[in-house]
């Protein structure tokens, strides 16, 4: 049985590996649904200005573009107010998760015997190359 803190860096190893070799796919579909999202959230708000204020659809459609513009100034003016302070939060968390691995893996690295240790490095060496050779070819 696995221990749950080598399954936690396992199951990360692995989503990490499926993300390198999948990003474009990824990251299409990604750009995807939330472009038809955003388009239905669009057309939604063009059809309530249009039923509520009897406008026409050139008229709701300039309504909407301009009301856009200022949800994407809200959203900008409260990221320039909070990116800070999550950036601090989060270099710490960063910080403290990479002494508390890099203190584990001192921890195990120790615990191993020298053979051991030659097939980590191994291993480690042809599982890189493999990705190398797979994401840049």
């Amino acid at each position: 049985m696995i221990p749950l803190a080598n399954r936690k860096i396992l199951s990360r190893f692995i989503v990490f590996g499926l993300v390198i070799t999948l990003y474009d796919m990824i990251l299409h579909s990604l750009l995807v649904v939330i472009h038809l999202a955003f388009e239905w959230f669009e057309l939604g708000l063009e059809e309530l200005i249009e039923h509520i204020f009897h406008t026409s659809r050139q008229q709701s459609q300039i309504i909407v573009f301009y009301l856009l513009w200022l949800m994407a100034f809200c959203v900008l003016y409260y990221l320039w107010r909070t990116l800070p302070g999550l950036y601090r939060r989060f270099k710490t968390q960063l910080l403290t998760a990479g002494l508390e691995y890099k203190a584990y893996f001192k921890d195990c690295w120790s615990e191993q015997s020298s053979i051991q240790k030659v097939k980590w490095v191994t291993s480690f060496t042809v599982s890189v190359s493999f990705l190398a050779f797979v994401a840049f070819s």
